[in-house]
């Protein structure tokens, strides 16, 4: 409408000219917050670059049942292996113990027990514990101070301490990047020597039955020496006699 138009409108038709105005333009600019301007191209691509970022995305089909089952690895955490259990698990496919991070210092090993070889040799043997290890160490600590210690590689579970007597304390510790595992009761233990009274009584048989044999060939050396002297003697008196 022109402006000479509006010029001969009375007051009640000129607000309704303006409201119907004010209308229409509220409605446009509300179409146009609303969708997105679409591109040239008229691809629908660009569409989701306007979506509401308050709305929750979509969820994924895909769940944890999908996955193909794995096995727990065949791994003994007591046994020496050749390969380490991430080592097997790379291979096979399966499924290791949960492991902490190799720069946290490691849960204790498990002290499985201690073997008496000859003299004072003691074979330790230990289980791994449930952590990321770069090596054992293994020590017998008499008095309060450290009387042998040895470092192993981390596939083994078993080391042997020369020097050790009984009441002496063994531990293992497990050692990674993150420092070195804590002392407790299950990775560590007292030497109480084994069968200590039978070796006592093998001992002592074995000398009573050298005693005895001693004894008994002195007898029959004591027996053997009066028949002699018996038969010296007859034969003296016959020849006298004659």
């Amino acid at each position: 409408m022109c402006i000479q138009e509006l010029l001969f409108l009375s007051s009640e038709e000129l607000i309704n000219f303006l409201d119907l105005s004010f209308v229409s333009s509220s409605s446009s600019s509300s179409q146009n917050a609303t969708h997105p301007l679409s591109h040239p191209s008229g691809g629908s691509d660009y569409y989701s670059e306007y979506e509401d970022i308050t709305a929750e995305p979509p969820r994924s089909s895909s769940t944890y049942s999908e996955l193909p089952d794995l096995n727990p690895c065949d791994y003994d955490m007591c046994v020496e292996q050749q390969h380490t259990c991430l080592e097997i698990a790379e291979t096979t496919r399966c499924l290791c113990p949960g492991l902490s991070n190799g720069f946290i210092p490691p849960s204790p090993p498990r002290l499985l027990n201690l073997t008496q070889q000859d003299g004072k040799g003691v074979v330790v043997h230990w289980c791994a514990p449930t952590s990321i290890v770069t090596h054992y160490n293994v020590f017998v600590r008499g008095n309060g101070k450290v009387k042998e210690k040895k470092e192993v590689e981390k596939r083994k579970r078993a080391a042997v301490l020369e020097d050790v007597e009984a009441g002496m304390h063994i531990c293992v510790e497990a050692v990674n990047k993150g420092g070195v595992s804590a002392e407790d009761d299950q990775s560590c233990a007292t030497f109480e020597p084994q069968n200590t009274d039978s070796g006592l009584v093998l001992k002592l048989g074995i000398i009573g039955g050298v005693v005895g044999l001693i004894l008994l060939l002195i007898l029959a050396l004591l027996l053997w020496r009066h028949k002699s002297r018996q038969k010296f003697t007859m034969r003296t008196k016959t020849e006298r006699v004659l």
